[in-house]
């Protein structure tokens, strides 16, 4: 066979064995709030679906006008046995959770979005650390720093805290758009053991979470 068939034969046998590879990530997306993140091909999905069935449960104060302005969520456990009720619980979990979500902004947060309040969405974290109490649970901020996206810009924090004899470590990306009515949240947690286990899978789960905006 001439050199040069032989080589046009065995690239395309690379090229047929590279797109017959089997993906190793999947995507979380909303094309239309133009936000994605890659997590594991081997995580579970929890779907918006199933995310917003379970947070109509909630009996807390304001609840039911928050869910109504969520744009989009969906979250990815690399366990099965995790599901939408873990995502809200917030409990400590050995296995991690991805949880993302885009929602408009009550008037009242509009005017009063920082990057405090940003860092604040999921545990009043600013209020532990400049007005600590008796019931502030032993706590520790490992990174925080600025995120600018093309469609928002907002705070990374990553932390851990004891609650109940729980650690746990929470990867935390807070934005708001530009015109600051919409935030955009992304959560990546897990006890503080499995944390530290699977830090270079999380870190970069964490990393993918990207905000191009609406069009």
């Amino acid at each position: 066979m001439p050199l040069l068939k032989r080589l046009v034969v065995l690239t395309c046998a690379v090229l047929l064995i590279s797109s017959c590879a089997a993906p190793t990530q999947k995507y979380g997306a909303s094309k239309e709030q133009g936000v994605f993140f890659t997590v594991p091909v081997s995580w579970h999905e929890i779907s918006g679906k199933e995310l917003n069935r379970q947070e109509s449960l909630s009996t807390a104060v304001g609840a039911a006008e928050k869910l109504a302005l969520v744009k989009w969520q969906e979250a990815f456990s690399a366990s099965p046995k995790l599901g939408a009720k873990d995502v809200f619980s917030f409990s400590s979990h050995e296995s991690p959770i991805a949880f993302a979500r885009v929602r408009l902004l009550f008037p009242d947060e509009v005017n009063a979005v920082s990057y405090n309040s940003l860092r604040n969405v999921i545990v009043p974290l600013t209020d532990w650390v400049n007005f600590p109490t008796k019931t502030t649970p032993v706590f520790d901020i490992l990174d925080d720093y600025e995120v600018i996206e093309k469609g928002a810009r907002g705070v990374r924090t990553i932390y851990s805290f004891t609650e109940q004899g729980k650690s746990q470590t929470v990867d935390q990306t807070a934005m708001v758009s530009e015109d600051r009515q919409t935030i955009y949240v992304f959560v990546v947690r897990c006890s503080s053991a499995c944390y530290k286990k699977r830090t270079s899978e999380i870190t970069k789960v964490a990393d993918s979470f990207t905000v191009r905006g609406t069009r």
